[in-house]
């Protein structure tokens, strides 16, 4: 399982590949209610797409500083303040049904989150976006430790 840089205004920090997409996967269908206004909303839509469907050919990444105005940092921390608030409001765990239920053209995603997602761990990398976009994260590579593995269970321990 890779790591990609999720990267905003030159800071940043490193994340499993299939959480990223993960992660945006909830962020899309947040941003995807009409009460958030963006210039660039559906280039911010497309993007978020393209990342969970697998279609950027081994890497995932955020082009909000491309569509991203600067007087609209505020709209995305409050679309990711509500993807944070309706993740905690799940309880303890992300089912796998509702992981495997996402729409998404990478089979190796789904293959992946075939068992639970603790939802701490989803709520930290939302945490870290909010600070990101906020301005208040200061990391460049930090590294996201997070307490879940995948666990292949077609593979025997000797």
């Amino acid at each position: 399982m890779g790591s990609i840089g999720l990267m905003y205004k030159d800071k940043g920090f490193w994340l499993a590949k299939c959480v990223a997409q993960f992660a945006m996967h909830y962020i899309r269908l947040e941003l995807e209610k009409p009460q958030y206004l963006f210039t660039q909303k559906e280039d911010l839509l497309e993007d978020l797409s393209d990342n969970i469907n697998g279609y950027c050919s081994g890497y995932v990444g955020l082009n909000w500083d491309n569509v991203i105005e600067p007087a609209e940092e505020q709209i995305m921390a409050e679309v990711l303040r509500n993807v944070k608030h309706a993740l905690e409001n799940k309880g303890t765990e992300i089912s796998a049904d509702e992981l495997m239920s996402i729409s998404t053209e990478d089979h190796t995603l789904q293959y992946i989150f075939d068992q639970p997602f603790p939802v701490s761990e989803m709520v930290r990398v939302i945490s870290i976006l909010i600070q990101m976009v906020e301005g208040s994260w200061d990391s460049t590579n930090y590294e996201m430790d997070l307490k879940w593995r995948y666990k292949n269970k077609s593979r025997t321990n000797p």
